[in-house]
């Protein structure tokens, strides 16, 4: 027994040894690797106030701290390191990092624009603090504010990907009102005269999210033909939002109604997914499912979209990929689109059971010419199977004009 009790106190003498022999910046890994591998951040907490005994002005360390009781919820605490720190250095550019993510998650966004505005007074160029500024503000709902900052960000890098991500979503809030016009001309190398399409459409951004009413005007086949549609995009909570679309038609040049819906989810790193479906009625029923896949990357924004319609013999699938390029802000970008099969949302359709194949690309402009006014131009190609073996041309140009009110 006594021979146990003093192996007991060699190693406690050991482990201690062992300890203190470590430097700060070893402990310092330690606490990472005991927080971030073996999930125990009390045990990293106990190690980074070990440091701070050492080294009580570590203030890497002690931002470390603070940012490990705010993820456990415990503000307060977090509050009380952050003072500490600022009493030293007020212009510490991670403690004020972290102290934003702090205000901000724990709903105090008042809190929080005090410190983006803190950070940006002493880094007025930051990345970091521009973008939290502005979601901060979209927190608070003062978004031409919000919108004004992050474009502001996007002229400092305007491939910076949540940047431009955070900006299609908040440019909706931006003005609550829009009117879109647009004009598509449509001609073939044979066969078929020049088709024309156009709507009108307005679009409201309400509580729940926006709400678009539209009216399309066609003239296909030496006919003319109204479609009255609606689109819904409800939102549910953050990053996750639906598509959802109702249709009417008296012609024959569209389906008598159309449905769609969807559901889009943000994904970590700047994905989204999607997936839904469309129905068509024309004489008979036409289900289409649909998925895609998109990806912001630098100033990049890329998508990939499948549609498969398990009812039509030749067009049964659809593939295509979008690659938009920012220019500067949120509604200034080119884009470039390829694809092969016959998609159910492309105008030309006239019923998807007379095309067997079909292989496109286009190209889109777009830019704001004020701050009330975008215009978009687009062009596009296509080579479609009409009848097996016979190919037909078609090129489509297209104008649109929106006002932001």
């Amino acid at each position: 027994m006594k021979y146990l009790f003093f192996i007991l106190i060699v190693f406690s003498f050991i482990k201690l040894y062992a300890q203190n022999s470590l430097t700060v910046d070893d402990l310092f890994k330690q606490a990472h690797e005991v927080a971030f591998q073996r999930k125990d951040r009390t045990k990293a907490r106990e190690i980074c106030y070990e440091i701070l005994k050492r080294s009580p002005n570590y203030t890497d360390v002690s931002v470390f701290l603070a940012r490990l009781y705010t993820w456990d919820d415990m503000y307060d605490s977090a509050r009380a390191v952050f003072g500490r720190i600022f009493a030293r250095d007020s212009a510490n550019y991670d403690a004020i990092n972290a102290v934003i993510d702090l205000e901000y998650w724990s709903n105090n966004p008042k809190r929080a624009l005090i410190y983006c505005n803190l950070g940006l007074e002493k880094y007025p160029k930051s990345e970091d603090f521009l973008l939290k500024k502005s979601k901060v503000l979209a927190d608070l709902k003062q978004y031409d504010d919000a919108f004004n900052t992050i474009e502001t960000l996007l002229k400092i890098n305007n491939s910076n990907p949540e940047a431009i991500s955070f900006a299609e979503r908040l440019k909706e809030d931006v003005r609550i009102n829009a009117i879109t016009v647009n004009y598509s001309y449509e001609k073939f190398n044979k066969i078929f005269s020049p088709w024309q399409l156009g709507y009108i459409q307005y679009s409201r951004q309400t509580p729940i999210g926006t709400t678009i009413l539209r009216a399309n005007f066609g003239n296909r086949f030496n006919t003319q033909g109204t479609q009255y549609e609606i689109d819904m995009y409800p939102r549910f909570a953050n990053g996750l939002y639906a598509y959802l679309n109702a249709g009417y038609s008296n012609s024959d040049i569209f389906p008598k109604t159309r449905y769609g819906a969807s559901l889009y989810y943000s994904l970590p790193f700047s994905f989204e997914v999607d997936a839904g479906f469309r129905l068509l009625k024309y004489s008979s029923d036409v289900w289409i499912y649909t998925a895609a896949l998109g990806k912001y990357y630098s100033n990049y924004w890329f998508s990939f979209r499948t549609y498969i319609t398990p009812s039509v013999q030749y067009a049964s699938h659809s593939y295509s990929l979008e690659i938009r390029y920012y220019l500067s802000g949120a509604d200034d970008y080119l884009a470039v689109s390829g694809g092969t099969g016959i998609s159910p949302d492309a105008s030309s359709i006239d019923n998807q059971n007379n095309w067997l194949k079909s292989n496109k690309g286009g190209i889109e402009y777009q830019t704001k010419i004020s701050k009330t006014v975008i215009i978009n131009i687009s062009g596009d190609y296509s080579s479609e199977e009409r009848s097996p073996g016979s190919f037909i041309s078609e090129f489509t140009a297209g104008l649109s004009l929106k006002y932001l009110f």
